[in-house]
């Protein structure tokens, strides 16, 4: 099986610079790369044509300071559902990672991590494996634990909060009214213990 990937991010220099490494320090084959999630989806269309979707995509979580991965991971994978998704990106709060791996990505690495450690990441994706960098674990767990008390669709909320979804957008996504929202947030905010929403992504988002 041929190792591909494809690399989506906004920083030219980073996405250029680490598709550089990978080839030239492992067996993986670049069939790609975009600066923007629109460039991307017109290339898969192209790559799926011609039978050459690549095997994982590594792809950041924040585009020009807005949180847009997750719902692109979303999209990516309900087109091309084979297609494996790493996130490599600077913002690695506990919610965001969990928001990703919820989401689909079957990979998380931050930026500050090495090389290798991407490499690997891409392997264990390629293997069938979900793959979280070790430093970002302890949080996860701890945000697990914070959130276990959490019913369903409070979770749900609060991972919109995290993407920084207003309240009138997560009504729209969630299809409730939005005074219904509202009295999540409070409850949300009195389960967690935060005071407001800038408290609550300070600790758990972007």
């Amino acid at each position: 099986m041929y190792k591909t990937f494809y690399i989506i991010d906004d920083h030219e220099m980073l996405r250029l610079g680490t598709s550089s490494w990978i080839t030239e320090n492992s067996d993986w084959i670049k069939t790609g790369d975009a600066g923007t999630h629109e460039a991307a989806l017109a290339d898969f269309e192209q790559l799926a044509k011609s039978g050459k979707l690549p095997s994982v995509v590594i792809c950041d979580i924040n585009f020009y300071g807005k949180n847009t991965g997750i719902d692109f991971i979303r999209k990516l994978l309900s087109l091309y559902p084979g297609i494996k998704i790493i996130v490599y990106s600077m913002f690695f709060a506990a919610g965001i990672v969990k928001s990703a791996i919820k989401s689909g990505a079957c990979g998380y690495v931050s930026k500050n991590a090495t090389s290798p450690e991407l490499l690997n990441c891409m392997e264990k994706a390629l293997a069938g494996e979900v793959f979280i960098q070790e430093e970002l674990k302890t949080g996860l767990i701890k945000y697990n634990n914070f959130t276990d008390a959490l019913t369903r669709r409070e979770k749900e909320v609060m991972e919109l909060l995290l993407c920084r979804y207003s309240n009138d957008q997560i009504a729209d996504k969630l299809g409730i009214r939005k005074r219904a929202v509202e009295n999540y947030i409070s409850v949300i905010y009195e389960k967690i213990g935060v005071n407001d929403r800038t408290e609550l992504v300070a600790k758990y988002g972007l």
